[in-house]
């Protein structure tokens, strides 16, 4: 069960349109040593394959946060996200940071 927290990432390129929160599918993190980035790769139940990249000095200082040592969620939406309009989103919980030995953070 996740512990609350919320990863929102705002993803110019993502191509999901609907609203949805997803528990069926298959999720794996990747550990890229050419790149010093964690890979966040992931199945939805409908076969569509999505692969997120967490470099160490952009979106990997999102993976340092206390919060993620827990279950966590997150948010994925193309579009900023604003309280007076609706923003397409796809919610993934539970998600749990497995660390690479290798990657020293």
């Amino acid at each position: 069960m996740s512990n609350g927290a919320v990863l929102i990432l705002s993803i110019p390129e993502w191509t999901e349109s609907n609203q949805a929160l997803t528990r069926e599918m298959q999720s794996v993190w990747l550990y890229d040593r050419g790149n010093d980035a964690y890979l966040y790769c992931f199945k939805l139940a409908d076969g569509q394959e999505y692969a997120i990249a967490f470099a160490k000095e952009h979106a990997g200082v999102l993976l340092a946060d206390e919060r993620t040592k827990e279950p966590f969620a997150m948010l994925i939406t193309a579009q900023p996200l604003a309280a007076e309009e609706y923003s397409p989103y796809l919610l993934i919980s539970d998600v749990v940071l497995k660390k690479h030995p290798k990657a020293g953070w």
